[in-house]
């Protein structure tokens, strides 16, 4: 049903509120929050993939002026077709990409569940990335570079955060991921899973990921930290070994998500060796 919405506080579009607010966005990120059941989707191609994955649409927000057709699958919800004003109060003219849908969110994975599922060979653990736009191209890398599931530190963001799900495009909402209670325990559980540990990391002490060899039935986690902290002391102690990125010149390292890209391919090529 296509509804006219000319008032930015109009409550009918409330769970499309606060996507340029920190705290407001929090209603929807934050476990426990008002609205945490839910998560926004922004722009055709990332909605269509959500739908795609089985996330439940609940509603959609479109600019009022669009010409191009809707896509069928918003024929069994509401869409609110919004004015100018109520699209840059919400979203801003800049970040706004012709649709914005509200999915709920599935029941979260719980890691356990995660680890003692065989056929998931290759992991990405997260420590404290905080930044949106890192952790979507994490996603988006691992969707595309044969990495089965992701496992997130309690003080990592919201792979459903709007921005998240814009950066990878939607390529991570058919990956499997959890979170970890804690990130000293969580690791422990990975290693007592069988899962080799492997910290990135520029320490030029640190293996040559070139040099890594795997079998196709391997379990391999792949550790990477938030960007300029890097990974914790604790987290680094309980790997299974350090792997670095050679560097050339004067560089150090790499942003997280080009480090991510070039660690998942070349664990890809590791099992093809």
């Amino acid at each position: 049903m296509l509804i006219a919405v000319k008032d930015a506080t109009d409550p009918r579009i409330d769970v499309f509120q606060g996507l340029r607010d920190k705290v407001l966005r929090q209603r929807r990120e934050a476990p426990g929050g008002d609205l945490a059941g839910i998560f926004i989707a922004e722009g055709d191609i990332v909605i269509e993939r959500a739908i795609a994955a089985g996330y439940r649409l609940q509603s959609v927000l479109i600019d009022a002026k669009r010409s191009q057709p809707l896509p069928e699958q918003f024929d069994d919800v509401d869409v609110f077709a919004a004015n100018d004003p109520v699209l840059e109060h919400i979203a801003g003219y800049h970040s706004y990409r012709g649709a914005l849908g509200c999915f709920y969110r599935k029941e979260l994975r719980r890691p356990e569940e995660l680890l003692a599922d065989p056929s998931l060979r290759s992991f990405v653990i997260v420590e404290g990335v905080n930044n949106p736009t890192n952790l979507g191209t994490i996603i988006r890398c691992a969707a595309g570079l044969d990495i089965d599931a992701l496992l997130l530190s309690p003080d990592s963001i919201d792979p459903l955060s709007r921005r998240c799900c814009r950066v990878s495009m939607g390529e991570g909402f058919s990956l499997p991921y959890a979170r970890l209670n804690d990130i000293e325990g969580g690791l422990a559980a990975v290693k007592s899973s069988g899962i080799e540990l492997l910290a990135m990391t520029p320490n030029y002490d640190a293996t040559d990921i070139a040099t890594l060899k795997y079998s196709d039935t391997d379990r391999v986690a792949v550790l990477l930290g938030g960007e300029g902290s890097g990974l914790t002391d604790k987290a680094l102690a309980s790997t299974t070994r350090w792997v670095r990125i050679p560097m050339s010149g004067n560089s150090d390292s790499l942003n997280v998500g080009s480090a991510a890209a070039v660690t998942f391919y070349a664990l890809r090529q590791a099992r093809q060796g």
